[in-house]
């Protein structure tokens, strides 16, 4: 009897782990934006940030373990007392500081509606997979010609930063994003997507019509993702 519940339980995990596997990358995008609760990511961002602020003060050696720490705590409310201990042993002019800057990062990001990016990773050489952290999205919060405004980006499931632009690496680049940027959302893309795998901040990806579409930024090319993943692969 047991070795039939055993038998049945290993039967189960298999054909779970076989639908999570043979999903397409529409179906997992679409379930991660189905998921997405708006309000308590912005929340979950902001104490990301906080602790991001909080590790900054402390020595190099010291930060680097408490970022491996509070990366691998499973949930934010364990972060968060984490954090929340951390702070009680900054001096007040550095919890004054931080309190400044997170009030500021605060007031930005809520009083408009960014576009939810979400974050895709390889699965192996020849294929995407939608980032499964605890922060998968980035905030793009675009102004009226799409030159500027906030742009918040997470990685590894935390805060990474934040940029007035879309972060640049060359003049060409600077001058083609807000273009490309206007192109792309003048079709109303369902969702913005976004990999570093893919030439990191040269790319940015889209959904429409439920094809996923890959834009050259300094080149100004446009491809299907399968066409350009076998033009010029995924960097791991």
């Amino acid at each position: 009897m047991i070795m039939r519940k055993i038998s049945l339980m290993l039967f189960t995990n298999a054909m779970f782990v076989h639908f999570s596997n043979s999903q397409t990358l529409i179906q997992q995008i679409e379930n991660a934006y189905n998921a997405l609760d708006s309000v308590a990511y912005i929340e979950d961002i902001i104490l990301s940030h906080r602790g991001e602020l909080v590790i900054r003060h402390k020595g190099y050696e010291e930060r680097t373990d408490l970022l491996t720490v509070i990366d691998n705590l499973a949930s934010m409310q364990r972060q968060k007392q984490v954090i929340d201990s951390l702070w009680e042993n900054l001096t007040f002019r550095s919890r004054t500081s931080i309190e400044e800057q997170i009030n500021e990062f605060r007031n930005r990001i809520r009083t408009k509606t960014p576009v939810y990016v979400l974050n895709l990773v390889p699965q192996d050489e020849q294929t995407l997979q939608v980032d499964t952290g605890k922060l998968s999205f980035n905030l793009f919060y675009f102004d009226k010609d799409y030159k500027g405004s906030l742009y918040v980006y997470c990685r590894d499931g935390q805060y990474s930063g934040q940029d007035s632009r879309y972060r640049t690496f060359s003049r060409q680049f600077g001058v083609n994003a807000p273009k490309v940027f206007r192109k792309i959302m003048r079709k109303q893309p369902k969702y913005l997507l976004y990999s570093s795998a893919l030439e990191g901040m040269n790319t940015i990806l889209y959904v429409q019509n439920d094809k996923i579409y890959v834009y050259r930024i300094v080149q100004m090319q446009e491809y299907e993702l399968s066409d350009y993943i076998e033009k010029f692969g995924i960097i791991k």
